[in-house]
């Protein structure tokens, strides 16, 4: 509810006016000036109606006219202001008395830069509001021009609205210490002051007792209760209320009785993974057995277990495993990303079920994130070296710049083809003239860029991989992030032209930190880092050392949880498949078989009226513009019967 207080005092000294565009004909609409008063708006979460004794209430729960007035005052910062205070029980007692702990009020704030608004005065013949369900839109649609006015009456310049929740709310007016307190402290009677004084024992040594024997009132309305201490100045502990962005399921259907139904079975998909490096864990040569038990039980029926038989789903996963088994002979180990643009689109529902039977995967170490051969043990090798896996990701501090956001491109979608026929796609590569479209990078990956490929060539492999660096010695590895990141960070800003003598001083680093160099004799600051600035050093590693910790807005490490689930969907172990038949596993495990695959499935539960809108006007732009022009908004389904 919104209550609006005339201002005559605050016109505006100049005249602006609206004007219409000119119609079609050429005769311009009505011309009405802006020299009319500013109104203050006061939005409550209360129903107030348009009576003056309700409206009255609304502003006596808000302290009052002269309350109102001040936090309406011009002036200073009003962000800084202490707002209005709303309290729901107006501080008084069903007896007209004031309640002893009032209870804890919402406060309303200005709203900062707020864009005027203006207050219509419509006038139209008797009744049609009524003919028309009180609907102003649909009342003006059905008059002719002529028979209805508009005149702007007031602009709303400032505005007060609550966003606050309400705290718990307490009364202790029937509780024998709180009565004590009143009639003492409250009153400021001496007499009352010495006997309140009085009636606490000095050094009581059983303080319990009396509570214990305290004698209430039972008759009071308000339950009885032992609760003897002061309430805490605010109980709830976040002043505003949390966003948990709960996501309802996209094939979720409620009925008539506001309960949800899914009419969807799953297929789970049974993906191996090891969890450790230790040697004595042997990699997986085969399937989960519950997994062959059901493809051993597709290829007797034909029909794969949770599917319909008119899915074709057995049909597709046999051919997606005879392409998965061709691109595991040729790489043993593969990012999902990249087979995504090599799986056909009519079958790619099925790719999670048949990695699930060629592949296994570590959930950590250098092959994380990666599908990995049956019988093929990455530690056993150097060779497996070129597949570990770094992941990059640009800094908040870049990706708030609107020019950096231009120059990083857009990921494909989940299904896409790629311009190498059963490769990995260009556009996945870092070579120095292109941001990846992915950021997690397999090694191989990498030494298309000549600097990186120098470094690479020069590789010394450890006798046996380790948790951190896998195959590789930790400073080799840290040159070619070096690199990685410096080049990435200047791409992502638009610059392609790499400062050389930085790039060099990367590939000639002889040790992982300049704390670490030997017999430097420089003073070391409060980290134990050395001063490079020295005499000695080089005049061509002198800008490259200077800032040899800045790491160009990039940073390395492991992917998180988040960062998967956005760019790779690989917290899903199940497939989806429809009630009709059609198998489907959208952006988080679920994609359309039909022409929209890749796509993510459109939630009309959590779409607003706009969004619906706009989905409709794909289909049928008619009727969405019908649509927009005759309806409010939207009404929940399970409140549907609630105006019948």
């Amino acid at each position: 509810m919104s209550i609006t207080q005339d201002n005559s005092d605050s016109v505006s000294r100049e005249s602006p006016s609206i004007v219409d565009e000119p119609s079609s004909s050429g005769v311009l609409a009505k011309e009405y000036t802006l020299d009319i008063p500013r109104i203050p708006s006061l939005e409550l979460p209360l129903h107030v109606s348009a009576e003056q004794s309700s409206i009255q209430k609304a502003v006596t729960m808000c302290g009052g006219i002269r309350k109102v007035k001040e936090a309406f005052r011009e002036g200073g910062n009003v962000e800084s202001q202490n707002g209005l205070e709303l309290y729901l029980n107006e501080g008084k007692n069903p007896d007209g008395t004031s309640l002893f702990f009032n209870e804890h009020s919402i406060t309303g704030k200005r709203v900062p830069f707020r864009d005027d608004s203006i207050i219509l005065k419509i006038t139209m013949p008797r009744g049609t509001m009524e003919k028309n369900r009180n609907n102003i839109q649909q009342s003006l649609a059905s008059l002719d021009s002529k028979q209805y006015r508009v005149t702007p009456v007031g602009i709303v310049n400032n505005t007060i609205k609550f966003r606050e929740m309400s705290d718990f709310q307490v009364r202790l007016d029937n509780v024998p210490s709180a009565n004590e307190f009143k009639d003492s402290f409250e009153t400021l009677d001496w007499s009352n002051f010495k006997k309140f004084v009085q009636s606490v024992p000095d050094n009581d040594s059983r303080p319990f007792e009396n509570i214990n024997n305290l004698i209430l009132d039972r008759t009071s309305a308000c339950p009885s209760t032992d609760f003897q201490l002061p309430p805490p100045p605010k109980l709830s502990m976040v002043g505003y209320p949390l966003l948990y962005k709960y996501k309802g399921n996209p094939l979720a259907t409620k009925k008539s009785d506001g309960k949800a139904e899914v009419k969807a079975a799953y297929i789970k998909n049974y993906q191996l993974f090891l969890h450790t490096l230790d040697k004595d864990t042997k990699p997986p040569t085969e399937p989960h057995q519950l997994l062959q038990k059901d493809y051993n039980e597709a290829k007797r029926t034909g029909t794969y277990p949770g599917s319909k038989p008119d899915s074709k789903f057995y049909e597709y996963l046999e051919e997606c495993i005879t392409i998965l088994k061709k691109l595991f002979e040729k790489r043993p180990i593969w990012i999902k990303r990249h087979i995504d643009g090599i799986i056909p689109k009519k079958i790619y529902h099925t790719l999670k079920i048949a990695l699930a039977l060629v592949s296994y995967r570590f959930s950590m170490g250098p092959w994380r994130n990666t599908y990995i051969k049956f019988g093929i043990d990455p530690r056993s090798s150097s060779e497996y070296a070129q597949y570990q896996t770094e992941y990059f990701k640009i800094e908040r501090k870049l990706l708030q710049n609107p020019m950096v956001k231009k120059n990083i491109p857009e990921p494909p979608e989940l299904c896409f083809q790629s311009n190498v026929p059963d490769g990995i796609d260009t556009r996945f590569k870092l070579d120095g003239t292109q941001v990846p479209w992915y950021l997690m990078l397999q090694i191989d990956l990498l030494v298309d860029e000549h600097n990186i490929r120098e470094v690479y060539n020069q590789v010394e492999y450890l006798d046996k991989p380790n948790e951190l660096t896998g195959w590789f010695k930790e400073l080799d590895l840290v040159k070619m992030r070096r690199i990685v990141k410096y080049e990435l960070g200047c791409m992502v800003q638009g610059n392609y032209e790499f400062n050389q003598y930085r790039l060099k001083y990367f590939k000639s680093m002889g040790f992982v930190k300049e704390s670490m160099i030997p017999g430097q004799g420089g003073k070391e600051d409060a980290d134990g880092d050395i001063d490079m600035e020295k005499e000695g050093t080089s005049n061509e590693n002198k800008e490259a050392s200077s800032d040899i910790e800045d790491d160009n807005g990039v940073a390395t490490g492991e992917a998180d949880d988040l960062a998967l689930e956005d760019e790779e969907a690989e917290n899903y172990d199940k497939v989806m498949v429809t009630a009709g038949g059609e198998e489907e596993e959208n952006m988080q495990g679920e994609v359309d078989a039909g022409e929209d695959e890749g796509k993510p499935v459109f939630d009309v539960s959590e779409a607003s009226f706009q969004e619906i809108m706009q989905h409709i006007a794909k289909f049928d732009p008619e009727s969405a513009l019908k649509l927009q022009r005759t309806l409010d908004g939207l009404v929940q389904e399970t409140k549907l019967s609630e105006g019948l």
